[in-house]
């Protein structure tokens, strides 16, 4: 056994390598950066919307032209329809808004007279925004939108035209289109009535048959019941589609509208007044300010419907009766940290933050925390955190001054 003074050399090799190996598991800190977030107290489901529309008809005796598009914001006063009448023809109809619609993105664009009109880099940049729109509608198969930016796309071709030198101006083709607007009214007859917007909101085509069940004046009335009966209705399709003689539209109030949602029992712990904030996540994940206005009682679920009205207009919301919604009751935001990551030393709670090569312990308030989560802030301004400091998360041991070698 010429080699048997080998075993010894490889039992003595490996001890070596197992204690150097566990002296590295063993002394191993690891760190993480220091980040403003927030904490929310969310509950999320769907959700009824209560609005304050104004409804009104419009004769279709002869030719109803719009000059508005569903769900455009319309100022009091602003024109919507124009009835002519004259024998109803469609061609004609169909061919007078289109030169309506040229004319508005003319106009829209001062008739040549753009700030930017001679900037072509400028007008191609304007366009290709466009075009992203027009994908992100055909994706959406909203068919209805595509129109008005078929018009400004157009026009502002002609603009990068008279910018490149190609074309001298197009206000002589705004003369033209003015002018064949005059004929094909003319041929529709003359005007019998111009239809203009009573109050400031969002323009909407048609009535849903909710209109006299979900407005300011049902809002006390509001229960979980009649809330999932609402959202069941609709959901099935059931909703009163009116047999229209005449032309129907709305305007709805964009600035004051309400979201009614059941809510669990032990998430109501609010008042009426109670400021708290929505999201409706499907149009936009900014959550918008709304103040709790009615809380009804419990039904056998341990649910209560919560009403709450909102101030401010979110783009596509108000053509909907149901949505979805996150109600949140409480938003805090600041530094982040995961409770785990909080110590208490001397009474003190903490954390330990690398500076320079030592753990330092540095003592925070706890501003708002979950069972997992917690926003602080430093506790004096004479040991401050700020972003993006390194915290230990984990350690063989925790105490101030200690060295943390490179990992």
């Amino acid at each position: 056994m010429k080699d048997k003074w080998m075993i010894p050399v490889i039992l003595f090799v490996l001890l070596i390598v197992s204690n150097i190996a566990r002296g590295f598991f063993q002394t191993r800190i690891t760190l993480e950066m220091l980040q403003t977030d927030k904490i929310e107290e969310v509950s999320a489901g769907t959700g009824v919307l209560l609005k304050n529309e104004l409804c009104a008809t419009l004769p279709t005796v002869g030719t109803t032209e719009l000059v508005v598009f569903d769900e455009e914001r319309v100022a009091k006063g602003e024109m919507l329809a124009t009835v002519y009448s004259g024998t109803a023809d469609e061609a004609t109809r169909i061919q007078l808004a289109d030169v309506n619609r040229r004319i508005v993105a003319m106009e829209e664009s001062n008739a040549g007279n753009s700030v930017f009109i001679n900037d072509a880099t400028k007008i191609e940049s304007e366009i290709a925004s466009d075009v992203d729109q027009v994908i992100a509608l055909v994706a959406q198969h909203n068919m209805e939108s595509l129109s008005e930016y078929k018009y400004r796309i157009s026009t502002m071709a002609d603009q990068k035209a008279v910018a490149k030198g190609e074309k001298e101006t197009f206000s002589a083709d705004l003369v033209q289109l003015q002018s064949e607007k005059s004929m094909l009214e003319a041929k529709l007859g003359k005007i019998d009535t111009v239809a203009a917007a009573d109050i400031p909101g969002v323009f909407a085509e048609g009535h849903d048959g909710f209109e006299k069940e979900l407005n300011k004046e049902a809002i006390l009335s509001m229960t979980p019941e009649k809330v999932n009966d609402i959202i069941k209705r609709e959901k099935n399709g059931k909703i009163t589609q009116a047999e229209e003689e005449t032309y129907t539209y709305k305007i709805i109030d964009n600035y004051s509208y309400y979201i009614a949602q059941n809510l669990p029992d032990e998430f109501c712990t609010m008042e009426v007044g109670d400021s708290v904030q929505i999201r409706f996540s499907d149009f936009s994940l900014a959550p918008i300010p709304a103040k709790v206005v009615h809380i009804s009682g419990s039904n056998e679920k341990g649910e209560k419907t919560v009403v709450a009205q909102c101030g401010k207009y979110v783009e596509g919301l108000l053509k909907n009766r149901v949505v979805n919604v996150e109600f949140i009751k409480k938003s805090v935001s600041g530094y982040k940290v995961k409770t785990e990551y909080l110590h208490t030393q001397e009474n003190a709670v903490g954390l330990f933050v690398k500076r320079g090569a030592v753990m330092k312990f540095i003592p925070v308030e706890v501003i708002y925390s979950t069972q997992h989560e917690a926003i602080i802030k430093a506790a004096s301004n004479e040991t401050p955190i700020k972003a993006y400091d390194e915290v230990v998360t984990s350690a063989p041991e925790f105490f101030d001054g200690r060295v943390i070698v490179s990992q």
